[in-house]
């Protein structure tokens, strides 16, 4: 009995090698045969285990903020921390994410964020990554919310401008990752952001 009837493959090891294709590629760079390749499966068992490309993106995006997006937020509620430190944790979890060794260099979401114009990326991909930005920026801007209520800053920043500054850091760290930066040359900017922003 083949592999695309009883379906003999670790499922979520085979979502796992096509997260890695797709933020290695991008999404119009990956094939898929790249796909099934990485994932060890033929065609008719990748369509009957996790639909067409667009439904296995989708999927992969999930994965992904599970795995490797919503994990560095924990840094900024560690306790007995001041704001700023907790900050730079953040930053540094990110970072440390973007040149890992074991991951692809850079982040899927910035990667997939690039890709939104033109045609490259299907409407409902567009839309979950769109998301996915919005829900970054609305957690953040409540986190620093949180902070400004309690008495932890007091700067002239709003908690909704220093949440889109940190997306658009992050996204400025992840090309910077993805084009050969060392961590600790991305963390030379996270310390002088930090210090920037005087929390």
């Amino acid at each position: 009995m083949t592999a695309g009837r009883n379906r003999s493959f670790d499922k979520e090891k085979a979502l796992k090698e096509a997260m890695r294709i797709f933020w290695q590629n991008g999404y119009p760079g990956t094939s898929l045969t790249d796909l099934t390749t990485a994932m060890g499966i033929n065609k008719s068992s990748l369509y009957a285990a996790f639909g067409n490309k667009e439904a296995l993106f989708k999927q992969v995006i999930d994965l992904y903020v599970d795995k490797h997006g919503i994990v560095h937020a924990a840094e900024l509620f560690k306790e007995n921390m001041p704001l700023e430190e907790r900050v730079r944790e953040y930053l540094m979890s990110v970072i440390r994410m973007q040149t890992s060794p074991a991951l692809p260099k850079g982040c899927l979401v910035c990667l997939s964020t690039s890709e939104m114009a033109g045609d490259c990326l299907p409407e409902d991909s567009i839309t979950q990554i769109a998301g996915i930005n919005e829900e970054t920026v609305r957690s953040l801007s409540l986190f620093f919310e949180g902070e400004k209520q309690a008495g932890n800053f007091s700067g002239e920043l709003s908690p909704d401008g220093i949440a889109n500054y940190l997306l658009t850091l992050q996204f400025g760290l992840a090309v910077s990752a993805r084009n050969g930066s060392s961590l600790e040359a991305l963390q030379e900017v996270v310390d002088f952001t930090v210090k920037q922003l005087k929390l």
